[in-house]
């Protein structure tokens, strides 16, 4: 017999004990560690999310405080700078936070960045999952299986990234409703941590090469990280920027090998439940799109006894623009600047061929009986035959699924300044319209200036329409500027459906003025004869006119912009630097939004090699 507690001479049972001892700790940690990580990221989530509520309500309480101070005060003898304000402090750190964070980045490449929170986020993201993966490897006992360990709590951490990821990847998904971050910008982030899993699944399974692949399981693992890794490899951003449609198919197919595969191989190890949740996920987001497009083409309005025509009109305008109105399908609301993707089906040459385009109108208390538009650039393929179609017959259905995207709330700025170039138009015109129309009935906000960069100035009539009603009974209280920059006023624009317009942006080409159509067009332009507007004949200084508009600001500004990178990087350049001191003497506080055309995504139609492509913020 062996004494109680004397095990020192028997080498056996010390190590029949210790390993007994190592495995409840590796089975501990590999159960706790995985949901810990979750955790952390659940919390970040929902860090963010209440940063975001909390600025949506302060922006509120601010609008009603603007109101009373200008009740009271004129905004002609607002005083704009005063002495230092210690109180205004936090504002101050705020606004620099903002400015370091967000509109100083680094370039990747030559057509590519990144702005320093999306780095931080990327090394903060990293080292979590590479320090739970790694660390507390080696237990008290003297047995070592660390590449065993890394093995099994690495591919466990990589297993729970697929409800993330997939979550990020969605159109529709909770993330971007509580954080505010619309499915675009998460897009990044989607990509990040694919890559970073794909990094975790090559640690799970390089430490088992040894292993015979013999048991379905473990075939179904091998078959998911091969699938991840050329996923991986075709994701990078010339691939795919060479080989779009074959990506969008590759990655389809390679995504769903992927989520199978891991399901089966996790089903072994009895972790499956870190994996169901993505499929739950996926077809969550197309069921709620599919019901929206069945709603779009079911769902006819009725007001009154009267049913509205459901016939969409296509106008063509100069500059190869396309002009699509159709009326507004019951339940669909949506905010200034949100997108929708359009299916016409005798136009497509796929069943769900989709295609994002900005809203270009806004949703009124009068909606019911209005319409949208949409204002899209000719090219090739779906808009090139949507362009060439007989306008004088009609188009058939237009499929609505939307709206998407998270455009700024422009609620509780002293001033708000609206930058856009070319097409880019699309998205900052709905902005202009709905604070024109908020003004109306109370104060939306102290100063509103708009302006838009083209090459033609008979480009004016793409919203020319829409600025005549909207500009109607302005209330004093407002100050109201449009600037319009035509950098030149003849048609010598090439007949080149990929030539892109350098004052506008890249994703919606100018081509000028279609022969045989447009020749000797002469608009009107009733609009440019209103005093709140001004026609400049020259290319816009913009770090001299943000600086101006800058100065004319008080406590708080919006600044909004989409167009080319050239034009976007040239604001974001402008406001980026620190102001400490004019915030304490009462300049304002400065929120910008980019919307990006560079880092569109782009959707293809697999038959043609259509390219259509969405403004996306950043």
């Amino acid at each position: 017999m062996v004494p109680p507690g004397d095990y020192t001479s028997h080498p056996v049972i010390i190590t029949a004990h210790s390993e007994s001892l190592a495995d409840a700790l590796r089975d501990e940690r590999n159960d706790k560690y995985p949901l810990q990580v979750w955790y952390f990221l659940v919390c970040f989530i929902f860090l963010v999310s209440v940063i975001n509520w909390i600025d949506i309500a302060f922006a509120y309480v601010r609008a009603k405080r603007q109101r009373r101070r200008l009740a009271q005060t004129s905004s002609t003898s607002l005083s704009l700078r005063g002495s230092i304000d210690l109180l205004r402090l936090p504002l101050a750190l705020t606004d620099t936070f903002r400015a370091l964070s967000f509109r100083w980045t680094i370039p990747i490449g030559r057509s590519y960045s990144l702005n320093i929170m999306q780095v931080l986020l990327s090394a903060t993201y990293i080292v979590i999952l590479f320090a739970w993966s790694l660390i507390n490897r080696k237990s008290n006992v003297k047995v070592k299986r660390v590449p065993d360990d890394w093995a099994d709590l690495s591919g466990r951490i990589a297993a729970i990234q697929l409800p993330l990821i997939v979550g990020l990847g969605m159109k529709n998904n909770l993330i971007s409703c509580l954080t505010g971050v619309s499915f675009e910008k998460l897009n990044y982030l989607h990509r990040m941590t694919s890559r970073v899993m794909m990094v975790l699944v090559w640690l799970h399974s390089g430490t088992r090469v040894h292993k015979v692949i013999t048991l379905p399981g473990i075939r179904a693992g091998v078959l998911a990280a091969a699938a991840l890794t050329l996923l991986c490899i075709v994701w990078v951003r010339p691939i795919r920027g060479k080989a779009y449609e074959l990506f969008l198919v590759t990655h389809l197919l390679l995504a769903l090998i992927i989520v199978l595969s891991a399901y089966f191989h996790a089903k072994r190890r009895e972790v499956a439940q870190f994996v169901w949740p993505a499929m739950a996920l996926w077809a969550l987001d197309r069921f709620i799109r599919m019901c929206r497009l069945a709603i779009s083409f079911f769902a006819k309005k009725h007001e009154s006894g009267r049913k509205i025509s459901s016939e969409p009109k296509v106008e063509i305008l100069p500059g190869h623009l396309i002009r699509l109105t159709t009326p507004t399908p019951k339940f669909f609301h949506w905010r200034p600047g949100q997108t929708a993707y359009l299916i016409l089906p005798q136009i497509s040459r796929t069943p769900f061929e989709g295609h994002p385009f900005t809203i270009s109108t806004i949703d009124t208390k009068s909606s019911h009986n209005s319409e949208l538009k949409f204002l899209i650039q000719s090219r090739k393929g779906f808009t090139r035959r949507l362009h060439n179609s007989d306008i004088s017959k009609s188009i058939g259905t237009v499929l609505i699924d939307g709206p998407y995207s998270s455009p700024p709330r422009l609620v509780g700025y002293d001033s708000v300044l609206l930058i856009a170039g070319g097409s880019g138009v699309s998205f900052t015109l709905p902005l202009l319209l709905d604070l024109l129309e908020r003004s109306k009935s109370g104060m939306a906000c102290r100063r509103l200036t708009f302006v838009w960069t083209v090459r033609q100035l008979e480009h004016i009539v793409w919203i020319e329409d829409d600025l005549l009603g909207a500009l109607k009974d302005i209330p004093p209280n407002l100050s109201l500027n449009i600037h319009i920059f035509a950098a030149s006023n003849q048609n010598d624009i090439e007949e080149d459906p990929e030539k892109l317009d350098d004052t506008g942006s890249t994703a919606e080409k100018e081509n000028g003025t279609e022969s045989g159509i447009h020749e000797g067009y002469h608009g009107s332009h009733r609009i440019l004869s209103l005093p709140m507007i001004k026609v400049h004949q020259e290319r816009a200084d913009l770090p001299t006119f943000i600086k101006n508009e800058v100065a004319q600001a008080h406590d708080c500004m919006s600044v909004n912009v989409c167009g080319s990178e050239k034009l976007n990087s040239a604001v974001r350049e402008s406001i980026r630097t620190p102001r400490m001191v004019d915030i304490l003497r009462g300049g304002p506080t400065i929120s910008l939004h980019v919307e990006s055309f560079e880092n569109a995504v782009r959707v293809y139609s697999f038959l043609d090699g259509e390219c259509t492509y969405i403004s996306f913020a950043k």
